[in-house]
């Protein structure tokens, strides 16, 4: 029986109260939205009916991204909604980062109804699982009606999709609203109709335990080495810091890059490329704390390796993308406290440490000598006079690979955060903008000139964004990171793959009404990074050239701890 247009306004309403109601009770505190006509229900359901902040943004990419970057930063959901048709395949770059990087996220979007699909409507794709496996879960939701039975039906699927998006293996979860017209009723009444389901915002995941097969295998090494993965924590990664018979190598995400423990070892990249000490330094067993760093130097020196190998990962997926033989366990990093460790071999540890700072000299007599701008350089100064209680985003490409060979090791409670889902450079900036926004430390980011330039759209927040983000931009006129490729020795590299740009930076930031600096000097450097912006987005340019910058990174990682 065909609806009536009161009834289906009615409904639509009532849909909007319960939904914002109980996402409320929920826990959510964050909703970013792109305005469009067939999410009217959800919005100002939201807007009209809930304490939650509901946040415009006009392109659905930048929006994504933004929440992307909330998430991350408060790991809890934030969510995101968008009208029918193209509007939510705009989220899918986000997505695919936020499903590799596990971060929680609540996508909703509004969609035509069954009777308006396959027949040419505007504004109308099937988007029934767009997302695939992006997603932890999809629900496709039932057209809203009257019945209490929808009400129930709503609450109890979004309390299990927020099971499913902090779960063992967090992620985005996508619903997706087929909505009638008319949107709004001629007046509303708040209803009595409320989910009734208990508060679950005590839910936590609970892990398996493993800690005897560890144990056992743990048992017989005598060599053991760590290899702590971006999302370890520094009280996850204290009982091997505290055996300081056990070399710790740290992702260039991992808090445990600025413990100042002795143990920890960030110079692997050059001691990796030295052959004198591989051959000394042969561990007889491989501790993998979630994914393995993006060097390539030390993945195939593990690959080449005859080391038994454990991979401990809580969140229950794969992430040995190695051919050499793992055994992999899933359990809370927090468990492995339970494990006992037998007695290793005397001065294990130490050749790995001694050999680490040497080149830590080495690398800071060149630095301290150094007053030509080197992009590398940028990394290891930002490690020396980064504020307290800073929070950095680092771009893909040669900025996450700068930290990684050249942060220094200093005990500090500054945040380290990048989109290392699947490493790439789109929305690098609407992500650190929703890192930032309403963030009372300081923020930071560090980018390339294409990364920043792919996602420049995402300045347009400007003029809502509340915080402050220092945007340190590395212009090297094209994409950096190529020139370590062998590819750069042929003669289509600068139109093929180097990407050469000539935009102006100034003028780009003040169509956006974005301050903007170019800076030439460190001392000036320096200062910017002592006393970052206090309010809004200041984007500092530093022109590098990346041919010699190339040389330079070579040069300093050949360095060996063998040699003067």
């Amino acid at each position: 029986m065909k609806q009536h247009p009161n009834d289906i306004a009615k409904a639509n309403s009532l849909l909007g109260y319960n939904f914002a109601k109980t996402l409320e009770k929920i826990g959510i505190k964050n909703i970013f939205f792109s305005p469009g006509s067939r999410s009217t229900p959800l919005i100002l359901g939201i807007e009209r009916h809930s304490n939650i902040e509901l946040t415009p943004v006009l392109d659905e990419r930048t929006a994504a991204f933004i929440a992307l970057g909330k998430s991350k930063r408060d790991q809890f959901p934030t969510g995101l909604i968008c009208t029918s048709g193209s509007a939510l395949t705009h989220w899918f770059p986000a997505v695919t980062e936020a499903c590799h990087s596990s971060i929680p996220i609540f996508l909703f979007s509004a969609d035509r109804p069954l009777e308006l699909q396959d027949c040419a409507a505007g504004q109308t794709i099937d988007q029934q699982n767009i997302f695939g496996k992006f997603v932890r879960e999809f629900h496709q939701m039932e057209t809203p009606s009257l019945e209490r039975s929808f009400t129930a039906y709503l609450g109890n699927t979004l309390q299990l999709a927020f099971r499913q998006s902090i779960g063992l293996n967090p992620g985005p979860v996508h619903l997706n609203f087929p909505l009638r017209e008319p949107f709004l009723p001629a007046s509303f009444e708040e209803p009595d109709i409320v989910s009734d389901e208990k508060d679950i915002q005590n839910f936590r995941p609970s892990y398996p335990n493993s800690c005897k097969s560890i144990t056992e295998i743990v048992s017989s090494c005598k060599r053991p080495l760590i290899i702590a993965g971006q999302f370890t924590t520094k009280k996850s990664l204290q009982i091997w810091l505290d055996n300081k018979n056990i070399p710790v190598l740290c992702d260039s995400l991992s808090p445990g890059r600025h413990t100042g423990h002795s143990s920890v070892i960030l110079r692997y990249e050059n001691l990796l490329r030295d052959f004198s000490f591989t051959q000394k330094a042969r561990p007889d067993l491989i501790i993998v704390l979630g994914p393995l760093p993006t060097s390539k130097t030390l993945r195939k020196w593990i690959d080449d390796s005859d080391a038994k190998r454990i991979i401990i990962e809580p969140r229950g997926v794969n992430v040995d993308p190695l051919s050499s033989e793992s055994t992999s366990f899933q359990i809370e990093y927090g468990q492995l406290a339970n494990i006992s460790f037998p007695v290793f071999e005397f001065g294990w540890a130490n050749l790995w440490i001694d050999a680490d700072q040497k080149i830590e000299k080495k690398l800071a007599t060149f630095f301290s000598a150094t007053f030509d701008i080197f992009e590398g350089k940028l990394a290891y100064l930002l490690s020396l006079h980064l504020p307290k209680k800073s929070q950095i985003f680092i771009a893909n490409s040669m900025p996450m690979r700068d930290f990684e060979w050249f942060w220094l090791n200093i005990s500090s409670d500054r945040i380290l955060l990048g989109n290392r889902g699947v490493n790439g450079i789109d929305g690098t900036l609407g992500t650190a903008i929703g890192m930032a926004h309403k963030s009372n430390k300081p923020n930071f980011l560090v980018t390339g000139d294409l990364a920043f330039l792919h996602d420049s759209n995402a300045l347009l927040f400007a003029k809502q964004f509340q915080g402050n983000l220092t945007v340190f931009v590395i212009n090297n006129g094209g994409g950096g990171i190529f020139e370590h490729l062998p590819i750069a020795k042929e003669p289509e590299f600068e139109k093929c793959f180097a990407t050469p740009q000539s935009v102006d930076l100034e003028k780009l930031c003040s169509t956006f009404k974005v301050k903007h600096e170019l800076l030439s000097s460190w001392t000036e450097i320096i200062e910017r990074i002592k006393k970052p912006a206090e309010s809004g987005i200041h984007v500092i340019e530093i022109l590098t050239n990346r041919k010699k910058d190339r040389q330079i990174r070579q040069k300093l990682l050949s360095m060996s701890p063998f040699n003067a």
